[in-house]
């Protein structure tokens, strides 16, 4: 039953991607932009479809109870789309026949490419383990389902989620988890096709396929792409999009071409805030392309007309468009320093910036040597060969979109953020330049240059290939039903033990009131909870709560009925609860020893600890 659900959920996919790329392809034709090319037409359409879709939502949610509003929106989609249907499927025929036509090894590479997605996709079918999914990209979608739209302070991360999360309340509000994963995978199989499509304007058939295969095998991606759970992917797919789009700009001067550019610029800076940083490469390289501030002012009413909506969302519940950076200047009363200098921790690595180490970006070879971890290592193709794609390519209109939108998209991650996997948007496109560069080298009579080259992509491929043999393996047997889901979970998932037993705990108990929690991986609880922890919530401020009576209040205010220590209180809020628990106010109602991970998971360290759950005295 288990691979039947998971199988039944990659049928989701393909039907929900079918229907929003009909739609998507019938506004492209009601703008009257026709690519020629097939493969383009059916990427952008895609691409287009589901950006109109989460447009849809994001203005639907706002007035319509969320579950109705996804059903009404895929509705009108499919109707709107429906006429497009045969044409989608005859273009489709096309691009699997061209392919079938291709030469022994093209079909070899084709072959591994599509066993590589299957194994990527079957893992992401397996139940949700990743660290920042049960946090805040799960939990969010998962928790405005529950309670309603609206905002919640108690996490702070609840505001960085961007039209992407849509797609995984979507899956969510079907009453499928699994689909909800597949709507994440899909982003990473399209971003495959879009570096091959990319790289095949420079190179051959073969190797435009071999840099579809080396995205797929790269360390960061296919940890993206099946476990992780984050819809980054989605940004992969526009923005390389958005290349093959934009270098059409110089020789197709339609109003259509340019509004289409900025809607997939949008698209990329409404999947979070980060996005803004490869919107604006993409802006400047249709600038460059385009030499007219008419179709430029085009892009940008695209692009907001796209990817505004969860600013927008932000402003009205906040005031501030990207809560909470811009708080500290338009409501300083308000700021919970606590909780903003620790989100600027977790989503910054140094605050020194230098350009020679900025400049690392671009090669993607940066590493953050603390926090080491495969989804830190892009590898080192990108590094090898990008300055020979710049050195040897032809001159053309892709290859300028291409460095642009690489060069100044890392860079601003460089000097914004400084963690080097945030790059991963343009990694398609690097990665279809750099594999240009290997091509060129190829072509000439040196044969020590050419070995390093074979080797080099050889070697890497092997090494891809083995690491990802054994990173989605539990994932795999949990998928097809090896293992059961509880003990994948109990095995796999951070803090699940914790939520399991604060769930059997307080079952009944939910009309009560709720419980406030101190722990991170917040996903699999059942019971109605408020999360606690000052580094990531603004509703819990340290510099506030200092005092007994302060969290008296507190819990009437908020309604909390039950407390969870797991095995001790946040810092910060220890001497006040203790005081509480001295005092009778918080009184013991379950205890129990859990096991859990204890630092990152892949260590496989775990510990016992000692939790227990108060009840809140009247």
């Amino acid at each position: 039953m288990t691979l039947i659900a998971a199988l039944a959920a990659f049928l989701g996919v393909f039907v929900f991607s079918f229907i929003c790329t009909a739609f998507g392809l019938r506004l492209l034709r009601a703008g009257r932009l026709d690519l020629k090319n097939d493969t383009e037409q059916v990427l952008c359409s895609t691409a287009v479809g589901f950006i109109a879709f989460e447009v849809l939502l994001a203005l639907a949610e706002f007035r319509v109870p969320l579950r109705l509003s996804v059903v009404a929106v895929f509705a009108a989609v499919a109707v709107l789309g429906v006429t497009e249907w045969r044409t989608l499927s005859q273009a489709s025929s096309g691009i699997l026949q061209h392919i079938a036509r291709g030469t022994r090894v093209e079909r070899l590479l084709v072959g591994f490419v599509g066993l590589v997605l299957v194994l990527e996709g079957l893992a992401a079918m397996a139940p949700i383990t990743g660290s920042d999914a049960l946090h805040y990209h799960f939990t969010s979608p998962l928790h405005i389902l529950r309670n309603g739209f609206h905002p919640n302070f108690f996490l702070i991360t609840s505001f960085l989620t961007g039209q992407g999360h849509l797609l995984i309340l979507t899956g969510l509000a079907l009453g499928s988890e699994k689909l909800a994963m597949g709507l994440l995978f899909l982003p990473g199989a399209l971003a495959a096709v879009c570096a091959a499509r990319l790289a095949r304007t420079w190179v051959s058939r073969r190797w435009a396929i071999l840099a579809g295969l080396i995205f797929l095998l790269n360390p960061v991606v296919f940890w993206q792409i099946s476990t992780a759970g984050v819809p980054d992917l989605w940004m992969a797919f526009f923005a390389t999009t958005g290349v093959l789009l934009i270098a059409r700009a110089r020789s197709d001067s339609t109003t259509a071409l340019a509004t289409c550019c900025g809607v997939l610029a949008g698209g990329v800076a409404g999947t979070k805030y980060l996005g803004c940083v490869f919107a604006a490469a993409l802006l400047l390289a249709f600038l460059w392309e385009s030499r007219s501030l008419k179709r430029t002012g085009l892009f940008l009413a695209g692009a907001l007309a796209a990817g505004i909506w969860p600013y927008v969302r932000n402003l009205l519940w906040t005031g501030d468009p990207v809560f909470p950076f811009a708080m500290s200047w338009l409501a300083p009363s308000t700021v919970n320093s606590h909780a903003v200098a620790s989100l600027v921790a977790s989503t910054v690595v140094s605050s020194q910036r230098t350009l020679g180490a900025a400049w690392r970006f671009p090669l993607f070879a940066v590493v953050n040597r603390s926090n080491l971890g495969f989804w830190e290592f892009f590898g080192p193709l990108c590094l090898m060969f990008l300055p020979l794609f710049l050195l040897k390519a032809g001159r053309t209109a892709h290859w300028r979109a291409a460095l642009i939108v690489t060069i100044t998209g890392s860079l601003g991650v460089g000097f914004t953020s400084g963690m080097g996997r945030y790059t991963l948007p343009v990694l398609p496109v690097a990665l279809a330049a750099a594999i240009a560069g290997a091509a060129a080298v190829m072509a000439e009579p040196w044969k020590i240059a050419r070995g390093i080259v074979a080797a080099s992509i050889s070697g890497f491929l092997i090494l891809g290939a083995g690491a990802f043999a054994l990173y989605p393996a539990p994932a795999l047997r949990a998928a097809v039903g090896l293992t059961a889901r509880e003990d994948y979970l109990m095995q796999r998932s951070p803090d699940f033990a914790l939520s399991e037993f604060v769930n059997q705990s307080l079952a009944g108990k939910e009309s009560e009131g709720t419980t406030l929690v101190f722990f991170r991986h917040l996903y699999y609880l059942r019971v109605p909870y408020l999360y606690g922890d000052p580094q990531d919530s603004w509703a819990v401020d340290p510099e506030r709560l200092t005092t007994s009576q302060a969290w008296r209040e507190f819990f009437r205010w908020h309604h909390i009925r039950w407390v969870v220590r797991a095995p001790d209180y946040p810092e910060e809020l220890t001497a006040p609860l203790e005081q509480l628990e001295s005092d009778g106010t918080l009184v013991p109602l379950a205890s129990k020893d859990v096991s859990i991970f204890q630092g990152m998971r892949i260590r496989r360290i775990r510990q016992t600890v000692r939790t227990t759950i108060f009840r809140v005295s009247d």
